[in-house]
């Protein structure tokens, strides 16, 4: 009696189930509720992508857009702007706009065949309307990029024309005309590039990495 019971119980609930996705069927065979369903889902898709495209502008930063072919918009958005940026084809670059100290580090080959330790400490900041050619150059960590491809050339041109002995340990004089001429060299190439560099917040120091220097 329980089992019948409990059988003619679930015959109930499933008939008012089937009955329900019938009369759904039914109702979605008619081919105006058809396009009427289509406008709903069109339009809540056209809703829910214009939400996802609606990007701000980090504030202290400007923004860039750049699409899945590696293309700019030819614009410069200010900071806290709200801008449209078409979700998985296009996406928004916040570029820091405030200086931004940058730490260096990396062993050069000297005049005598060792290595030295080049520490830079250095502040970098963008010039606003070239911002677009430098993030072509140096990406969006536009400051490491600059002291990867351009500082690293012009301080192992500079080391290799002296001794670990000289860069280390060398006279006073010597070793601050030798961190004048690196400066000197970054801000050729900043000003190329169209970076400024804070030359007063700049140092450089040299050290031996083994430690095997006698003193």
């Amino acid at each position: 009696a329980v089992w019948a019971s409990s059988g003619s119980s679930l015959g109930k609930a499933r008939q008012p189930m089937s009955g329900r996705i019938a009369r759904i069927a039914a109702w979605l065979r008619q081919t105006e509720n058809q396009k009427n369903f289509a406008r709903m889902v069109g339009g809540l898709g056209f809703f829910g992508l214009a939400l996802l495209s609606m990007k701000r502008v980090i504030p202290g930063h400007v923004g860039i857009i750049e699409d899945m072919n590696g293309v700019l918009r030819p614009y410069i958005y200010d900071d806290g702007q709200l801008v449209i940026a078409i979700p998985i084809w296009q996406r928004l670059h916040n570029i820091r706009l405030i200086p931004v100290k940058k730490r260096f580090i990396k062993e050069f080959a000297t005049k005598d065949g060792r290595d030295v330790e080049v520490r830079l400490l250095c502040r970098l900041q963008p010039k606003v309307h070239w911002v677009p050619e430098i993030y072509y150059k140096f990406g969006k960590d536009y400051g490491r990029g600059f002291l990867e491809k351009e500082a690293s050339v012009d301080i192992s041109e500079v080391v290799k024309n002296y001794t670990l002995a000289e860069l280390v340990s060398g006279p006073e004089d010597t070793v601050e005309a030798i961190i004048q001429e690196i400066t000197d060299r970054l801000k050729d190439a900043c000003a190329f590039h169209k970076i400024k560099i804070a030359e007063e917040e700049t140092t450089i120091v040299f050290l031996d990495p083994e430690g095997t220097l006698e003193e």
